[in-house]
């Protein structure tokens, strides 16, 4: 018998297990789609775009690489040991005989078996300036990986708001081609009234089925354009499962700059903010060290040495030896490998100076490109909103004389195609702008822009 005011353990157990299940299903359903605004894509493509990924890998690397650099320049301890037979005997230490000779003299001893063990330090003090330059060239060159990351980051969101505001685009003209459809069906079922009441001939019927099934067909390859514009989203963004369905949020409010700056002002921030501009000015630097530091080898090479080590033979009894020096080698002869290391920086420095010119011109082309797109898309965003607006009042003309016997058919079918051709042209001007300032954005290196 259950007391009263006590809960019944069974079945509060029930009830959570049952919302357990319950959530999960939602969960794991598979119709249910997440929605992303463009802030969300392109911090979820941040972080898990493959290509983006891979050049944040490339700094890590180049950052090995400065400690690299820097070893170079530090002394080096080894340690050794091994086994070596002679044919004739040999000494275990280097024969010093101070005269006269007698019975005190110290003889080494001679073996034919020698093991040797001991350590061996090397320091360098002077390589012609490589050692100094080539930590620079290392700290430089991570600092153009940093720079290349920034330049693909800024590619990908330029590329994800493309692909954004193209979804936008396709999903205002599959609402268009739906409204064609139903207003088409709409027009064929007067039509059949009218052909019934003998109003109208057959060949209206005949065309306005024509027509429907085109407006159809229009509107299937929208949605399958938009399918496939999702899926490239998805590829975009980096999401390893592809079967799974996203949906986009609202179209972001952006906050228009009172005054555009001049295209003058605009190439000029360009060339101070383009991460790959800055790159190449890096690298062309780069380039020039590497000259210096082929040169430098011919200089001398200055460096300290010295070991300590022990030499015994099969009695095992080590003699103990050591050693301490300053070296110096100064390249003499080389063949001409020297001057070739030269030839092939210099050559490799010119190289860098025409990639940079080519990246001028480059970067001034896609500047001016941008601004003459903003400029065409809201020329053509006026022009399309007044013919929109004069489409639909001529395809409400048109519908009200088809229905009191005074108009014609085709008159009626054109007006419905001018006005879906009016807000195709329309949708398309709207996502050329938004392009075009995206594409604004990313030729003066600016990065993901004003959004809210």
């Amino acid at each position: 018998m259950k007391l009263p005011g006590r809960p019944n353990v069974v079945l509060v157990v029930f009830i959570i297990l049952g919302s357990v299940l319950a959530s999960a299903a939602c969960a794991g359903n598979p119709g249910q789609k997440e929605r992303y605004t463009l802030a969300d894509i392109i911090d979820y493509a941040v972080k898990n775009n493959p290509r983006l990924r891979i050049s944040d890998k490339d700094i890590v690397a180049e950052a090995y690489g400065i400690d690299t650099a820097k070893a170079e320049r530090m002394p080096r301890i080894d340690f050794g040991s091994g086994a070596t037979r002679y044919r004739y005997a040999a000494p275990l230490t280097p024969i010093v005989i101070n005269p006269p000779i007698g019975p005190g003299t110290d003889f080494p001893d001679f073996e034919r078996n020698i093991y040797d063990v001991g350590g061996y330090f090397r320091f360098p003090i002077f390589k012609g300036g490589r050692l100094v330059r080539g930590v620079q060239v290392a700290e430089m060159k991570r600092s153009v990986a940093q720079d290349n990351y920034s330049t693909t980051r800024q590619e990908l969101v330029y590329n994800l708001t493309s692909v954004f505001y193209k979804i936008l685009q396709l999903e205002k003209l599959l609402q268009a081609n739906d409204a064609t459809v139903l207003q088409l069906e709409a027009h064929k079922r007067n039509v059949e009234v009218f052909l019934k009441t003998g109003t109208a001939p057959k060949l209206d019927l005949l065309k306005t089925d024509v027509e429907l099934s085109h407006a159809r067909e229009r509107r299937l390859l929208v949605k399958n354009s938009l399918e496939s514009t999702y899926e490239l989203l998805k590829t975009l963004m980096g999401i390893d499962d592809m079967s799974s369905s996203i949906t986009i949020g609202p179209e972001p409010r952006r906050k228009e700059a009172a005054v555009a700056p001049a295209l003058d002002e605009s190439i000029q921030r360009a060339f101070s903010q383009r991460p790959e501009y800055i790159a190449v000015m890096k690298k062309k630097k780069i380039s020039e060290e590497k000259v210096k530091i082929a040169w430098g080898k011919r200089l001398p090479d200055v460096y300290a040495a010295g070991e300590y080590s022990g030499r015994s033979g099969d009695s095992l009894a080590f003699k103990e030896n050591w050693s301490f020096g300053l070296k110096m080698i100064l390249p003499v002869f080389d063949g001409g490998l020297i001057q070739s290391e030269i030839d092939r920086e210099r050559n490799e420095l010119e190289k860098v100076k025409e990639e940079e010119r080519l990246l001028k011109i480059s970067i001034t082309r896609e500047v001016r490109d941008a601004y003459l797109g903003i400029a065409n898309a809201e020329e053509r965003i006026e022009v399309t909103e007044k013919a929109i607006a004069s489409a639909k009042e001529s395809l409400r003309v048109e519908l009200l004389k088809y229905d009191s016997g005074a108009g014609m058919n085709m008159d009626v079918i054109d007006a419905q195609t001018a006005l879906l051709r009016a807000e195709t042209d329309f949708c398309q001007a709207l996502y050329d702008k938004e392009v075009a300032l995206a594409l604004l954005r990313k030729a003066t290196g600016e990065g993901r822009g004003d959004l809210q």
